[in-house]
């Protein structure tokens, strides 16, 4: 058994897809929605803006954070600087920056954040996924 393959020899979670468009949303404010997927190691946000959405204000965590826009344009503000984002395009965001954004045009934004490690405090957006922590077999591959 090759390191590779005992690495996911106990992974009980099975590939998935999930279409983005089609995923249950939770409102955080109106005009701004999102769900969650996970893996072992990280976290996704998968948030929906509404054309005309305004931000309300800054804020930081001890996260790197990648953020994706994959649809329409979203300005985002990042300690002192401004981003206006253009899909298909990622802005990185170092943990504890000063950060928020919002939607800038007449279409809806599709944004998604990645955060590693995991966040504790969004893991209720990925229950629907029924994703099961595990124990590897030995130590992962880039680890080896």
């Amino acid at each position: 058994m090759t390191p590779m393959t005992e690495h996911k020899a106990k992974n009980p979670n099975r590939a998935a897809v999930y279409k983005l468009d089609e995923m249950d949303l939770q409102e955080v404010r109106p005009g701004f929605s999102r769900t969650g997927l996970r893996a072992q190691h990280c976290i996704t946000t998968v948030n929906w803006f509404d054309p005309g959405y305004k931000s309300t204000g800054r804020h930081s965590h001890p996260f790197d954070q990648l953020s994706y826009v994959l649809t329409g344009v979203l300005r985002f503000w990042v300690d002192d600087e401004v981003f206006d984002i253009v899909a298909p395009s990622m802005l990185y965001i170092p943990a504890d920056a000063q950060h928020g954004a919002e939607p800038l045009g007449h279409e809806r934004v599709l944004n998604v954040d990645v955060f590693a490690p995991v966040r504790e405090d969004y893991l209720p957006l990925c229950a629907h996924q029924e994703f099961v922590e595990y124990e590897p077999a030995g130590p992962a591959p880039w680890d080896a």
